[in-house]
């Protein structure tokens, strides 16, 4: 296909499936020259028009090749389990679309970067772990260790319940086909007139407004299969963290500091060097999705960091 600066309408093969991406061309693109080039993979069930695109545009006007695209079941991407927020299966996607960008002729191999944000935080560098096709990582306000969020934050007697819940779906999803949803990210129990402060407040009203939710995206949705609570806690970026060895960025909102910024500055403790830490003043966990001067300052340093590398 003829590729041209901007938005570009790709699709690629994952585990058996066809995924939609957009891919970001710099401005005076040239087929013919070798560009840096960045995978982005997002925050818990966000498609790729939310903060892919907003980064996606930044990045590619800093002269990188960017991919944004839908997970396996999401979005415009195929899938039977729609919006499956699964970390294995999101890390093979995200093996396929490094490859995938492996196969185009003005992608330079040896300066291809992963960017995770919010879940992907912390898929990205279990990727970059074994998979170094990825030259460096940075990673903004990143969930990066689930593990420690549910076995380390819950008891026994909390934890039970949502398992058993989570293999009760998997049970009937398998004898009829029909998998259950629930509201993960407990949107519906916020009072829109009288918001919490730190990230749930913030996720209400980015993913739940005009301002990223349905009604601007009507690919997204705040849902996902129960069969989450099975597969989530099993992950945790700060096990690995030692053993990287591929240099790190963590972009973190001075603002997060109450809610998920500590998860970043704990994974860089344990992080192999080289590695970098950046807090954007003024910025909270949600703010580096979509406000412009919090968006700029997490791109002018990754631009900063990977050119390193």
């Amino acid at each position: 296909m003829g590729f041209t600066s901007g938005k570009n309408n790709v699709t690629f093969k994952s585990q058996g499936v066809s995924l939609a991406g957009n891919l970001y061309l710099p401005e005076g693109f040239d087929a013919s020259k070798k560009y840096p080039s960045i995978i982005f993979s997002g925050p818990f069930n966000q498609v790729k028009e939310q903060m892919g695109a907003k980064y996606g545009e930044k990045l590619a006007a800093k002269g990188y090749v960017f991919l944004a695209f839908d997970h396996l079941g999401y979005g415009d991407s195929e899938g039977e389990v729609r919006n499956n927020e699964n970390p294995f299966i999101k890390m093979e996607s995200i093996r396929d679309a490094i490859s995938y960008l492996g196969t185009l002729s003005f992608v330079d191999r040896e300066k291809l970067y992963g960017y995770g944000a919010c879940a992907s935080g912390g898929y990205m560098p279990l990727v970059a772990a074994t998979d170094k096709r990825l030259k460096a990582i940075a990673t903004v306000s990143g969930m990066m260790h689930n593990t420690m969020s549910y076995f380390g934050v819950m008891s026994k007697e909390q934890l039970m319940p949502l398992f058993a819940m989570a293999n009760e779906a998997r049970q009937k999803a398998y004898e009829t086909g029909e998998m259950e949803y629930y509201d993960a990210l407990a949107m519906g129990a916020v009072d829109p007139n009288n918001l919490p402060d730190g990230a749930v407040g913030e996720g209400y009203d980015y993913y739940m407004t005009a301002r990223a939710g349905k009604e601007t995206y009507p690919n997204y949705t705040h849902l996902a299969p129960k069969t989450l609570l099975e597969t989530a806690p099993l992950t945790s970026a700060v096990a690995i963290a030692p053993y990287l060895y591929t240099p790190y960025l963590g972009i973190y909102g001075e603002k997060a500091m109450a809610d998920t910024a500590p998860l970043t500055t704990m994974f860089y403790d344990a992080c192999s060097e080289p590695k970098e830490l950046f807090e954007v003043a003024g910025a909270s966990h949600v703010s580096l999705y979509d406000i412009e001067a919090d968006v700029n300052s997490a791109v002018d340093k990754m631009d900063e960091f990977f050119r390193k590398y």
